[in-house]
């Protein structure tokens, strides 16, 4: 599904990302252990096609990442990816549905499809009942539900969590995390989430280490 040989990542004279290698298989879900300021968004952007590599190359089934041109990587994203983020970028001007649905509106899918197919992720996280609502009428963790339904709405192979739980407290923390784990696994996607937290990544298939020296895995 997924394979990083040798990445290594500069901004200026600083090494970000120094000879990482990582193969992720279809269904299985990673975690990206190290702390703040490490690299770890580095990596997932690596990964997107968001940022060059000055070294190595990222492949994602048949396609080089890494040479694509931006047209190519953005069609590439907006087809097999998923992303959630620690701030949800949720759009505030947007209710729950639309929120959900905006994946399969940029890909210009057909209106009745596209709202039974969000409705159905709306529920499947536990919102049900709250597709007419404003992003500022819900708590943190159901903001957090809202970027997980929209992740998982195109059918992504490959999910991309940046600290997911880090704006949560421990209890929706926890709750999103067995969410994300459960929708993940049911859609048969890949994923890699990157966290400093050893308890987010506990439920996770693999654990790896990002340090300065590259990536090792944890057992």
């Amino acid at each position: 599904m997924l394979k990083l040989e040798r990445v290594g990542k500069k901004f200026g004279a600083r090494v970000v990302l120094h000879d990482v290698s990582l193969e992720v298989a279809p269904g299985e879900y990673i975690a990206v252990i190290g702390e703040s300021g490490i690299g770890k968004s580095t990596l997932l952007n690596v990964v997107a096609g968001l940022e060059p590599v000055d070294a190595g190359r990222v492949v994602f089934g048949q396609a080089e990442v890494t040479a694509l041109d931006d047209d190519a990587a953005t069609r590439l994203r907006r087809e097999h990816f998923g992303f959630v983020f620690q701030a949800f970028h949720v759009l505030p001007h947007l209710t729950v549905e639309r929120n959900v649905a905006l994946p399969l509106l940029l890909r210009g899918m057909p209106q009745a499809e596209i709202g039974q197919r969000a409705r159905v992720l709306i529920a499947a996280v536990g919102l049900a009942g709250r597709e007419e609502s404003l992003p500022r009428e819900l708590s943190g963790g159901e903001l957090q539900r809202v970027a997980i339904a929209r992740a998982l709405v195109g059918d992504p192979k490959l999910v991309l969590a940046d600290e997911p739980t880090g704006n949560l407290d421990p209890v929706n923390a926890r709750q999103v995390l067995e969410l994300f784990r459960k929708q993940v696994k049911e859609k048969g996607a890949s994923a890699i989430l990157v966290t400093h937290s050893e308890a987010a990544a506990a439920g996770c298939d693999r654990r790896y280490r990002l340090s300065g020296e590259g990536l090792t895995r944890v057992e």
